[in-house]
């Protein structure tokens, strides 16, 4: 099962693999380098928050999101 999640920063979608099923950790975005705290539960996204920005410092939506 394929985890899709878009970056907060830059909008960037991501696919995390079957790895990331049960986890709650860092995600660097693969697009803009910003990192995200994650966490997810049986492959279900429980929440999600920029905790650092990459290289370019972009900052076009800060907060955290939460899984509807």
């Amino acid at each position: 099962m394929r985890i899709k999640l878009n970056c907060l920063a830059c909008g960037h979608a991501m696919e995390l693999g079957e790895a990331y099923e049960d986890y709650d950790g860092e995600v660097r975005c693969w697009g803009c380098q910003t990192v995200l705290q994650v966490a997810l539960t049986e492959g279900k996204l429980r929440s999600m928050r920029r905790i650092a920005d990459g290289p370019s410092g972009e900052r076009q939506r800060l907060g955290d999101a939460q899984a509807q």
